[in-house]
């Protein structure tokens, strides 16, 4: 039996979105609006350039500051080589979409860097309905809202 998240896993103040995507676009805007009506700011990163719903940076490396989370949604050979630069950017937990986006490799090289890692769905956490069913029968907590009146996303 998988181990059980707690819900502090989702907390952060800025979480960096790696892999968002113009090809799943309604799937990666109902999770940056998912973490933002929680006050959560996301930085996203995808090296293809185009137009996007919100700001997106090119790398990791060209996105400012630091981050204590990291939410992965990229292929297996994408993953491998962004771990580095994630512990460089001082990410302590990585949240990998799927099986998809990790392997037991990945996981343990996360791990001797110092990083948290687990693999699921944000939605599972943040969203309602089937998501947060699904996410209660694979162990994910529902993450709690802690907005305040400064934090509140702008519409």
């Amino acid at each position: 039996m998988e181990k059980k998240l707690d819900a502090s896993f989702f907390e952060a103040d800025r979480v960096l979105f790696v892999g968002y995507s113009r090809k799943h676009a309604v799937f990666c805007k109902a999770i940056r609006e998912a973490f933002e009506s929680r006050g959560t700011a996301i930085i996203a990163v995808n090296p293809n350039p185009g137009t996007y719903d919100t700001t997106v940076y090119a790398s990791i490396d060209s996105t400012p500051g630091t981050f204590e989370l990291a939410y992965v949604l990229t292929n297996k050979a994408h993953s491998t080589a962004l771990v580095e630069q994630l512990a460089a950017k001082g990410v302590k937990r990585v949240l990998f979409n799927s099986k998809m986006s990790v392997d037991a490799a990945i996981l343990e090289h996360c791990s001797k860097l110092g990083m948290q890692t687990a693999v699921a769905c944000p939605m599972m956490a943040l969203g309602g309905g089937f998501h947060r069913f699904h996410g209660w029968l694979s162990g994910v907590p529902r993450a709690t809202v802690r907005l305040s009146s400064t934090s509140l996303p702008n519409r």
